[in-house]
């Protein structure tokens, strides 16, 4: 996968990019993910320290077990995709979108694109998605779905989603 695109005769390109740092594949369910892992952390300590005779170097491994468990069985995953995902590239023309990362190319015509929508996150910053999302969105690149195709990470998202709908205006006019 180079991001390059064919382009059909007399079609330009309006903006082209690709996600910027860690912030455009960090998801609030990574978040959740990390206090999971400290919460059994804690548990196995204090179940560990209220025994009859409490070992304090056998806690310590009681607090590191869950999350290396965890870091691996949940984390690993989320991260080889998210390491992935950086990779992806986002071309933007006068009548479509294309995303295309390793696993998938979406491709969205602009004269018939019904959702668009930027939102604001306070973790994973601007993304502006081309669908509307599941209730379990973010566990997509875990068990197997497909998160809504989104721009993620860039750093002019609230420009880019300006030039998105003054594009998709121009060409529901032609």
């Amino acid at each position: 996968m180079n991001g390059e695109i064919a382009l059909a005769p007399g079609e330009r390109v309006l903006w082209a990019d690709h996600p910027h740092g860690w912030r455009g594949v960090v998801r609030p369910t990574d978040l959740f993910l990390v206090a999971f892992a400290l919460f059994a952390a804690f548990f196995f300590v204090v179940a560990i320290l209220s025994g009859p005779r409490p070992d304090a170097s056998f806690a310590l491994v009681s607090f590191l077990f869950p999350l290396l468990f965890f870091g691996l069985f949940f984390f690993g995953p989320r991260w080889i995709s998210a390491f992935r995902d950086r990779r992806t590239t986002y071309t933007l023309t006068d009548r479509r979108i294309v995303l295309r990362s390793r696993r998938r190319d979406v491709e969205f015509d602009l004269a018939n694109l019904q959702h668009l929508e930027l939102e604001r996150g306070w973790l994973s910053g601007p993304i502006i998605f081309f669908g509307s999302r599941g209730i379990y969105e973010g566990w997509g690149g875990i068990y197997g779905g497909s998160p809504t195709p989104a721009i993620r990470g860039v750093p002019d998202a609230e420009r880019v989603f300006q030039t998105i709908s003054e594009a998709r205006a121009q060409a529901l006019r032609r």
